[in-house]
C-alpha cells in the first residue's frame, strides 16, 4: 500500500513541478521605451473577439507596463470600418470587415485570441528599438472619424469583467506550489503515522 501511495505522489510531483513558473523571469526589463500599441479590430457579438477579450481581461495586468490595447469596434462604427479596410490594405490583406484583426507595429495577425502569439509579438516590439506605430501614424495623417476603446470599455460592451491586479494577489504557480507542498507534508505524515503502528 505504501508503494502505491508513494507512486501516486511521485507521479503528481512530476506532473505539477513543470507548471510552476516564475513569470517575472520571462518578462523584459521595463525601460523608458514607449508602450507598444496593440490595435485590435473587433465586431460587437463576434465570438472569436469575445474569446480574445476574455483572455486578455484575465491576463493583461501582467503586461500593462509593456503594451496597451487600442480597440476599434468595426461592425457598427463606420469610421472604424474605414480604418480597418485601410489597415488591411496596408498589410496586403483583402479589405473586408472580417474580424478579429490585430496589428502591432509592422506586424499583424488574423487570429482571434491566440494568447501567447500576440503577447510575444507585443513584447518583441517593446524590445525592438526600431518599433514604429504605423497604425497611429495612419490615424494621424488620415481623415478618419474613429472611436477607440480601451480594453476595459470593450470588455464592458461585451459583458466581460476585467480582473484587477488585486484579484490576482497569488499567482497560479504559487497556488500549485502550495497544494503540492500540502500533499508532500500529508504524505510524510501518513508515512510516519503508518510506521508507528
Amino acid at each position: 500500500m505504501k508503494k502505491v501511495i508513494l507512486g501516486i505522489f511521485l507521479a503528481l510531483g512530476i506532473l505539477l513541478i513543470p507548471n510552476i513558473k516564475v513569470a517575472a523571469d520571462e518578462l523584459p526589463t521595463i525601460t523608458d521605451h514607449e508602450k507598444v500599441k496593440v490595435y485590435f479590430f473587433r465586431g460587437d457579438g463576434c465570438s472569436h473577439c469575445y474569446d480574445y477579450l476574455t483572455y486578455f481581461s484575465k491576463n493583461y495586468n501582467k503586461y500593462k507596463d509593456y503594451f496597451e490595447f487600442v480597440i476599434f469596434e468595426s461592425w457598427k462604427e463606420s469610421g472604424n470600418t474605414e480604418l480597418l479596410y485601410d489597415v488591411k490594405e496596408y498589410f496586403g490583406e483583402e479589405a473586408d470587415s472580417s474580424v478579429p484583426f490585430t496589428a502591432i507595429g509592422s506586424d499583424y495577425s488574423r487570429v482571434g485570441y491566440s494568447s501567447d502569439e500576440i503577447i510575444e509579438a507585443a513584447l518583441e516590439a517593446y524590445q525592438d528599438e526600431s518599433y514604429e506605430d504605423y497604425i497611429g501614424k495612419m490615424i494621424e495623417e488620415g481623415d478618419y472619424e474613429v472611436k477607440a476603446e480601451t480594453l476595459e470599455e470593450a470588455c464592458a460592451a461585451e459583458g466581460i469583467t476585467v480582473r484587477k491586479e488585486s484579484d490576482s494577489a497569488i499567482s497560479d504557480g504559487a497556488i500549485v506550489a502550495i497544494i503540492f507542498g500540502i500533499l508532500i507534508v500529508g504524505f510524510g505524515a501518513l508515512v510516519i503515522f503508518s510506521r508507528k503502528k
